[in-house]
């Protein structure tokens, strides 16, 4: 494991605290990284393949999937990305809901007044109304942040091999990353500009959660937050 210095990490970023396995904290063997790497290919050929596995049950899979080889590859530490709340992240979360909200009303705007382009509305309103969708709307926001963070710690950790960058290989990792959680997005909305752009760039908040604390617990209470409070109007009109 290399020593690194203050300069190595960001200003924004938590003290002491640092993402696991990119300079062998803790060390994963080539196996390791290919279940790691199977725990997310797996989800994203499943988005992408017609098939008939059913829906919702599907939603939880994509939970099931990264959690379970996640412990595997950790040996069951999930510390290694499960912190404890700290005072400021509920200081934190807020700002960075606010913040998206802003960012997706002026990008909607954008789009459709200047662009006179389409919005299509999140697939999952005509779901509200369902008890079954509300208990397994958690557990697929929680898969949602799993398949963002590792594939980071694992761009992160190939990047940084070849460039020694800690800096680097972040932001070059974080880019990746957030387009592909866009991409993501696209069977479901059928518009590239739309899913890269709001479902992809507009993640930068809850990964930037993610890559402050540390604790994938702060990037997923401001997901799923966010989440419900935009589903609101859609479901007081249902009620």
């Amino acid at each position: 494991m290399k020593d690194l210095s203050e300069k190595d990490f960001f200003k924004f970023e938590r003290k002491k605290l640092d993402f696991p396995f990119y300079n062998d904290n803790p060390n994963l063997s080539i196996p390791r990284w290919i279940l790691l790497a199977i725990s997310v290919i797996i989800p994203f050929i499943l988005i992408f393949t017609p098939h008939s596995i059913g829906g919702r049950f599907e939603n939880l899979l994509y939970f099931i999937l990264p959690f379970l080889f996640f412990g595997i590859v950790a040996n069951w530490k999930y510390d290694l990305i499960c912190k404890k709340f700290q005072k400021n992240d509920f200081k934190l979360i807020p700002i960075l809901i606010i913040l998206e909200f802003i960012f997706s009303i002026a990008v909607g705007f954008i789009m459709m007044h200047i662009f006179n382009m389409h919005i299509q509305s999140n697939p999952a309103l005509t779901e509200l109304n369902s008890l079954f969708f509300w208990v397994l709307f958690p557990f697929q926001i929680f898969g949602e942040e799993l398949l963002k963070i590792i594939p980071f710690l694992i761009f992160l950790t190939i990047f940084y091999k070849v460039t020694e960058n800690r800096k680097i290989s972040i932001v070059i990792s974080t880019i990746i990353v957030l387009i592909i959680f866009g991409l993501i997005h696209l069977p479901a909305y059928d518009n590239l500009i739309s899913v890269l752009l709001i479902q992809g760039l507009g993640s930068i908040f809850t990964m930037f959660a993610y890559l402050k604390t540390k604790n994938i617990f702060v990037s997923f209470l401001t997901h799923l937050i966010y989440d419900t409070i935009t589903f609101l109007p859609a479901l007081l009109i249902l009620l």
